[in-house]
């Protein structure tokens, strides 16, 4: 068992993959995931956390494997009936069990909780014994300016299935701002990994917040990335056109830089290993491995291989 204090940047797939059986490797006791708030959303009034609620459901082994989204297994019966009695025009899937869970996160803010007070509240009720801290307890919204409109991540990408074109991604709301415990995390850190997520619209808002990015610039804890590109290509989701929004290219390369005030590691793919002569003028040290998490066997050899390093 690795008895050193870890600290994961998460969003809402990539990570809580390498998650669900890297984890194993540590002491849960030392281990902090801070997760993104950008793409949290009200539906109906109930408060839900689609990031957060990923890595809690994948530690509490309710995560449905198949979609990494929502619980296993989960029925759909508040959909259907706002739809099909009711004739609510619904584009936002909502399991019942998950409904249940953000019901009672939206219960105990109108109570007075901030975001990190509920989701320690729900961790110790889901039985979870890593910390999972949000990235901040004030509300930021990863919105996505389209030729037509500026939206919410959620409609971007769930309403509207990614399709729109993006001129840019932005984060609206106040960066100067994250909690204590965040930055505590960061501090005490000896190891710092983030996950293959998304690094525009999973690891952007966290690094958007200015004290985060500048605890990263200043800790002493060995800071690695798993990439999300392999190629030219995005493993899955948005990134490839939230990358070439904000003038970037697609390639591993894109990450080291967007990351190289803080970071000391990252893993490309191993058919992108050519790629590793450049890494000496970002000074990174830069490894090929096979970075698709589709075995208990990879995310443990992944965060191994992180280990060796630091």
């Amino acid at each position: 068992m690795i008895n050193k204090n870890i600290v994961f940047l998460s969003g809402g797939t990539g990570t809580p993959k390498l998650l669900k059986d890297g984890i194993k490797l540590f002491d849960e006791q030392k281990v902090t995931i801070i997760g993104n708030t950008g793409d949290d959303w009200n539906f109906y009034g109930l408060y839900v956390s689609p990031d957060i609620d990923s890595v809690l459901l994948t530690l509490s082994n309710l995560i449905d494997t198949k979609k990494w989204w929502g619980i296993y297994q989960d029925s759909f019966n508040l959909i259907d009936f706002l739809q099909n009695k009711l004739r609510e025009q619904i584009w936002f899937n909502l399991g019942d069990q998950d409904a249940a869970l953000c019901l009672l996160r939206t219960n105990l803010l109108n109570h007075g909780k901030n975001l990190t007070e509920v989701t320690e509240i729900l961790c110790k009720k889901l039985s979870i014994i890593p910390q999972i801290l949000p990235m901040a307890d004030q509300r930021i919204q990863t919105r996505i300016r389209t030729p037509t409109k500026i939206m919410h991540l959620q409609e971007f990408w769930v309403k509207y299935k990614g399709k729109p074109d993006v001129i840019n991604v932005f984060f609206d709301g106040d960066l100067r701002v994250t909690t204590l415990s965040v930055l505590e995390a960061i501090e005490k850190a000896d190891v710092i990994i983030l996950g293959p997520s998304n690094p525009v619209s999973s690891i952007g808002p966290i690094l958007a917040i200015n004290p985060i990015r500048k605890a990263l610039q200043s800790t002493a804890a060995f800071c690695a990335a798993i990439s999300p590109i392999i190629g030219t290509d995005a493993v899955s989701g948005p990134t490839g056109k939230f990358l070439r929004a904000w003038g970037k290219e697609i390639t591993p390369l894109t990450l080291v830089e967007m990351y190289q005030d803080f970071l000391d590691l990252c893993i490309i793919h191993e058919t992108d290993k050519s790629l590793l002569e450049n890494f000496s003028s970002y000074e990174t040290i830069g490894i090929a491995e096979n970075i698709l998490i589709n075995s208990p066997e990879n995310a443990m050899h992944l965060i191994k291989r992180i280990m060796e390093y630091c």
